[in-house]
């Protein structure tokens, strides 16, 4: 996690010598560098094991963030964001089931692969890891709201763990004036329970949708 997260920071003190170097060297057509947002609604839930009746259904939430995008040809990229997260999932056991609410920020780097369609149209797919780090997550059920980062004075562990890591797949096109409609998944590698780990492991996932536009492109 910690190394995602320098990588992506590395880049971005990187950027202003690179367009330089770009400058000088007048190689325009290999190295740009452009930004911009996106919004999105997503879809998230658990994948569990070692959980008997255990079962964790899909919610809608909503992302908002930014990304940067370092061109390295004219056919690959790296691009970073830094994404906003609202989530919510349904996660029960037997007849006992609870609505789970998240808050927190994301960064995802991917290694982008573009497909040049017509007249600068195009077709973009990328693949990369990303951590994820939480402020909020509880879980509401029979009138009872649970905070899952709070610590127990017992076990001194929490319900959860406010950080995970994983890879994502993503998939977009992209208008000649910069619009773009997007998609990705994501899978956390990490388990994020804190508590019975030994025997239930919990796998957050995300599907995303929505629209972007970069500048500079």
């Amino acid at each position: 996690m910690k190394s995602i997260l320098s990588a992506f920071i590395l880049a971005i003190l990187c950027l202003p010598s690179l367009k330089a170097q770009e400058q000088e060297t007048g190689d325009e057509d290999k190295l740009k560098v452009s930004w911009g947002v996106k919004a999105e609604e997503n879809l998230s839930h658990f994948i569990i094991s070692g959980m008997p009746q255990g079962k964790s259904r899909m919610r809608t939430g909503a992302t908002i963030g930014g990304m940067v995008q370092l061109d390295i040809t004219g056919q690959f990229a790296i691009q970073g964001e830094l994404l906003w997260h609202y989530k919510t999932s349904e996660l029960s056991r037997g007849n006992l089931k609870g609505d789970y609410h998240y808050w927190g920020m994301e960064i995802p780097v991917y290694v982008v692969y573009k497909i040049d369609i017509k007249n600068d149209y195009m077709m973009y797919i990328g693949l990369g890891p990303y951590s994820e780090f939480g402020f909020s997550a509880k879980l509401k059920r029979e009138g009872e709201t649970i905070n899952l980062y709070s610590k127990d004075e017992e076990k001194d562990i929490s319900a959860m763990h406010d950080t995970n890591s994983g890879f994502g797949f993503l998939i977009g096109y992209e208008f000649p004036f910069g619009l773009q409609i997007n998609g990705s998944y994501k899978i956390s590698i990490t388990n994020v329970l804190d508590d019975n780990t030994n025997t239930i492991k919990l796998h957050p996932a995300t599907l995303s949708i929505g629209i972007g536009y970069r500048f500079g492109n």
